[in-house]
This record gives structure tokens, C-alpha cells and sequence, in this order.
């Protein structure tokens, strides 16, 4: 006579749907899960953001929604520094709106970095892997590719020109920002191929910017060049292949060029002047707000307020509708202190946890992509100095590339301390040597 089997008891249903919490034995799978294109889809806006096409039917604002909700919906969110920094950030400039002179500016402003904030944010908790990291860093180096060789044969313009952020400084501070990750990919490749296709885009970067007659870019490229020499783990390498490159460079360099270099120091002419006199201008509105400023994009709707009889003699025109020139001069007036102060611990605490990962990236536990770790850490803080640097001569704040870097290095950090935990909790489940082993365990074996 056959038994009945006993009934297996089952847990009481959740009073909301399974892929909600995506809990139980019996849950549907959950639309995270299911929306396993939420990478590639952070990959195509990084080629909308960067690669600027004149057109783009609104597929990044899109996408950025897309991905804001498909992180909504993850139950492992991934939230540091740069989550609340950010949002605080974004806190200051809404409390601005009502207090600028132009609100509509201020709207649009807040609005763009309100689409930003679906990226920057989610992004920690998409790019998960060494191996997802590895193809965003090959993503941004050939978007930077595709422009650098448009500028190449386009007057130093990317493919949205000046009015769409893509004159010859914009092109050459992404350049700039673009070598590094080129360089230190190179560290964790074994391929050959690859190798020499990253330095042949470091060619092409570094080409572009000589195009692009762009003072600040040279400066910017500089400052990346001690940078990747001076942490390059084998100097003579390093050392080769950025003399190869400045000799292919020096090829594309015309005699204007370096004429143009030349006058870096020379601030009482041209342009540089009438920056001067513009963050003068700044310095001023900054002190009538010190605290909350004058509004987000507001620098360009007040600065003609604040030019004096002098500078309006000595410009010969009235300035009202310039933009600020600068990153920091922008930031001070636009956000005052408490926007300033916000910018500075995002950017310096990033910093910092990078340098954390370069640290333990020098002694590796035995594993490949805990090396890999430390050279991306590498190349995002060197990209982060590109662009603070061309910041100096840039308004490079409403602008996607160092939120971007620093949601990338918060990635970087959270995938390194995960795996440091596991290397810790591994060690102290490893029993010491001759250690006793307990009579439980000797009966198991």
C-alpha cells in the first residue's frame, strides 16, 4: 500500500505582486532582471552625450528615464557618497530657481541636471564588473575617437558645433579627458591588437587637440601627461610612447600652433583679457549672494550689472549674455558658498577613495581584476584632473563630463571594498596552520 505524500508547507503569499520584491520560490522574475539592457542603454547616452549628434529626437532624455526607472525597480541599489552629494547638489540649485533673475534659465538648468542626476546616479549600481567597467571605459575612448577625427578635418568642431557645446575648447577638454583612459586600459590589456589600437586613439586625442588651436586644451593635455608618466608603473614605457606621440604630433602641428602656445602667458590680450574681466565681473556678483548666488544659469542674465565704467571703456561693449569661462568662477555665483562647498566634497572625496583603490591595487590578492581596478582608478582620477584643469578656462559645470567620472570612480570604489569584504571574510573562515580541528569537523571529513 503506497503512502500519501506529506503536503511540503509553503509560505503565506506577500500581499503584493512577487516581482515587486522578487522573494519567494515561486516569484517572477523581476523587471530589472528582465530590463538586462539597461547597460548597453547606458552606453548608447554616453554616445549621445558625448559624440553630441545635431540630432537626437530626445533619445537620451529617453533613455536617461529608462534607466531611472529600471534602478528604481533593483532591489541591490548601490547608493555613496556621490548619491546624496549629488542630490544636495541638485537641492541648492532648485532652492535657486525662485531666487534668479532669469527663472527660466534656472528651470532649464535644473531641468538638464535633473535628466542627469537618472545616469549618475543608477550608473554605480549598472557597472558592476570589472568586465562592464572595462567596456564603458573602450565606449567613452571611441566615442572621444569619433570626435577627435571629426574635429581633425572640421576646424577643431565636433558634429554639433559651437551651439551645440562643441567648439574647439569643449572638443579639446573631452581630448584631454580621454587620454587617460586610453593609457591605463592599455595596463589591463593582453591583447595586442587592442594595445595598439588605444594608443593609436591617444594619437588621434592628442592630434585633435593641436587642431583645436585650443590654448587651455595644451595646458589640460599637459597636466595629463605628467599625471599618467608619473603613476605609469613601468616609467619607460610610458616615457616611449608619449615621445612617439608628441613626434606624430609635432607632425600635425603647424607653425601657428605652437605661436598660438606660446602666448599661454600673455593675458592682456584677446580672450584672455576679457576672461579676466569677466570673472572680475563674477567675483563681484558672487559677493552680492555669497550663499545660495544668484541662481543656476543665471551667471550670464547678471554679470552686465556688475561691469564698471572701466571695463565697459576698456571691452568697448557691454557684456551682458557672456557665459562665466570658467567651472569655479560659475560655480561660486551661480550656487554660492553652500553650492561650492557641496562640488568640493563630491569631487575631493572621490578623489580620495580612488587613491584608496591605487593603493591596493599595488599588492593585488593573486587576481587580475583587482590590478585592473587600480589602473581604471588611475585613469578616472587623471580624467577628473583634465577636466578640472580646462574647467580653470571652461563652463564645464552644467556639462556631463565630471559627474559622469565621478560616478564611475564611485563605482570603482564600491566594486573594490566588495571585494576586499569577501577577501576578509574569506580569511577568517581559513583556519590558521596547525590549527586544532574540532572533533565535529573531523567526523564530517
Amino acid at each position: 500500500m503506497s503512502r500519501r505524500p506529506t503536503p511540503v508547507p509553503t509560505a503565506p503569499a506577500p500581499p503584493w505582486p512577487a516581482w515587486v520584491t522578487g522573494r519567494g520560490a515561486a516569484a517572477v522574475p523581476r523587471i530589472p532582471q528582465r530590463l538586462g539592457v539597461l547597460f548597453p542603454l547606458l552606453l548608447v547616452w554616453l554616445a549621445f552625450e558625448f559624440g553630441r549628434p545635431p540630432v537626437t529626437l530626445r533619445i537620451p532624455l529617453l533613455i536617461a528615464v529608462t534607466l531611472g526607472v529600471g534602478w528604481a525597480l533593483k532591489s541591490d541599489k548601490r547608493l555613496g557618497t556621490l548619491a546624496w552629494g549629488f542630490l544636495s547638489f541638485l537641492g541648492v540649485m532648485v532652492i535657486g530657481i525662485p531666487l534668479a533673475e532669469n527663472e527660466f534659465s534656472a528651470v532649464w538648468t535644473t531641468y538638464y541636471m535633473v535628466a542627469l542626476t537618472f545616469v549618475v546616479i543608477p550608473l554605480p549600481s549598472i557597472v558592476t564588473s570589472v568586465r562592464r567597467l572595462r567596456v564603458l571605459t573602450h565606449a567613452l575612448v571611441a566615442v572621444a575617437v569619433f570626435v577627435g577625427i571629426w574635429a581633425m578635418f572640421h576646424g577643431g568642431y565636433g558634429p554639433s558645433g559651437a551651439f551645440g557645446g562643441q567648439d574647439e575648447n569643449y572638443v579639446a577638454a573631452l581630448m584631454g579627458m580621454s587620454i587617460p583612459l586610453a593609457y591605463f586600459s592599455i595596463y589591463c590589456e593582453s591583447r595586442r591588437v587592442v594595445r595598439t589600437l588605444l594608443v593609436l586613439a591617444i594619437l588621434v586625442f592628442c592630434s585633435a587637440t593641436v587642431v583645436s588651436f585650443s590654448r587651455g586644451g595644451f595646458v589640460g593635455m599637459f597636466a595629463v601627461g605628467l599625471y599618467c608618466i608619473m603613476r605609469s608603473r613601468r616609467k619607460g614605457l610610458g616615457l616611449g610612447m608619449f615621445a612617439a606621440v608628441t613626434a606624430g604630433v609635432l607632425v600635425f602641428a603647424s607653425t601657428a600652433y605652437l605661436q598660438e602656445v606660446k602666448t599661454i602667458t600673455n593675458y592682456q590680450e584677446g580672450t584672455a583679457d576679457l576672461r579676466l574681466q569677466l570673472w572680475a565681473m563674477g567675483l563681484r556678483a558672487w559677493q552680492a549672494s555669497p550663499f545660495l548666488g544668484v541662481g543656476p544659469g543665471n551667471f550670464r542674465w547678471v554679470v552686465g550689472e556688475y561691469q564698471s565704467v572701466e571695463q565697459l571703456e576698456m571691452i568697448g561693449r557691454a557684456v551682458g549674455g557672456s557665459y562665466a569661462h570658467s567651472l569655479y568662477v560659475e560655480l561660486l555665483v551661480d550656487l554660492g558658498l553652500v553650492g561650492a562647498i557641496i562640488f568640493g566634497v563630491i569631487v575631493l572625496r572621490t578623489w580620495t577613495d580612488l587613491r584608496r583603490v591605487q593603493r591596493g591595487g599595488v599588492r593585488p590578492p593573486g587576481e587580475s581584476d583587482h590590478v585592473a581596478l587600480g589602473h581604471y582608478a588611475d585613469a578616472i582620477r587623471a580624467s577628473m584632473l583634465a577636466v578640472l584643469v580646462n574647467g580653470l578656462f571652461l563652463s564645464l559645470l552644467y556639462y556631463a563630463h565630471i559627474w559622469v567620472l565621478v560616478a564611475v570612480g564611485s563605482a570603482i570604489t564600491q566594486m573594490y571594498d566588495s571585494r576586499m569584504r569577501g577577501i576578509e571574510i574569506g580569511k577568517m573562515s581559513t583556519p590558521r596552520p596547525g590549527a586544532r580541528v574540532s572533533s565535529a569537523k573531523r567526523t564530517r571529513r
